[in-house]
């Protein structure tokens, strides 16, 4: 046995040292690189031998069999990859996770609603509360939005849900692709006067809520993924065409210089509402 392998360790030796001159003097002869060989290749290889000789194996040459036998770099890019992938299918799903309508007042209840044209025409420029369960009966029963393009075929709106906020509006259109998937997607508005050459103009902006990541503005959401303000301007025409839906309001706000000021007043929806305040200089 002790014969073997010295006669196995005299081969690997000759091999070596062969295989080590052959490259420098034949560069077309078979061999390893002289880059790749350490100063410690043979200590590694009578290491080897002589725990062939005692037929066991140490914790230390397993974990070096085992660092030869993995790339590191492999591992890496495979668990990046892989990491990458979940987010993907991660973002994916919430974007088909519909938001909960239940807790927008009037969206889904049978109450009647108010004239709210009539009402802001007859304010004659007074300030008009109107809460979120009026604004959005008033929406079931006046709105009719039609789905266009390539995704009309399989998809239909179902309605749009007005979400009122501190400070800013949160419209939610909701759709039905197929037999019965919900789909809805966000643009968040906030309101604003300025005074420009002495006449008062109303600033709308496509954002509203707490910023993404700390400083990312909100524009909205896709299904229950916020999206940042940049990205939700694909859906301004959407609400251009919504709000051609009510040119009287629309003239009646232009006319009197009304800002839309939300309020949300708490858990409850009732407190929930928006004040059109005629401008002031004082504002």
């Amino acid at each position: 046995m002790a014969a073997a392998v010295n006669k196995k360790r005299k081969h690997k030796r000759e091999a070596a040292d062969r295989s080590l001159w052959g490259f420098l003097f034949h560069p077309s002869a078979e061999g390893e690189n002289l880059m790749q060989r350490t100063l410690f290749s043979h200590e590694e290889e009578e290491e080897e031998v002589e725990e062939e000789e005692q037929g066991e194996l140490t914790l230390h040459s397993l974990l070096r069999r085992l660092r030869r036998a993995i790339n590191l770099w492999v591992l890496i890019s495979g668990g990046l990859f892989l990491s990458f992938t979940a987010l993907l299918l991660l973002l994916l799903v919430r974007m088909w996770i519909p938001q909960d309508l239940r807790d927008v007042a009037g969206y889904e209840d049978n109450a009647a609603a108010r004239d709210l044209a009539a009402i802001i025409r007859n304010a004659n420029g007074e300030p008009v509360t109107i809460t979120e369960a009026e604004l959005n009966r008033y929406l079931r029963e006046t709105c009719r939005m039609r789905q266009t393009g390539i995704f009309s075929i399989i998809t239909h709106c179902q309605g749009v849900a007005a979400r009122i906020h501190n400070g800013y509006l949160e419209l939610v259109f909701d759709r039905i692709m197929g037999a019965n998937m919900h789909q809805t997607t966000a643009v968040n508005l906030t309101f604003s006067q300025e005074n420009k050459l002495g006449t008062p103009e109303l600033k709308v902006e496509f954002q509203g809520g707490e910023p993404i990541l700390g400083s990312m503005p909100k524009g909205g959401s896709i299904g229950s993924i916020p999206i940042p303000q940049r990205h939700v301007m694909m859906l301004k025409p959407a609400v251009e065409s919504l709000l051609t839906c009510y040119p009287e309001i629309s003239e009646q706000i232009l006319e009197h210089h009304y800002c839309p000021v939300f309020v949300d007043g708490g858990s409850s929806a009732d407190n929930r509402h928006v004040t059109l305040v005629p401008y002031s200089p004082s504002n």
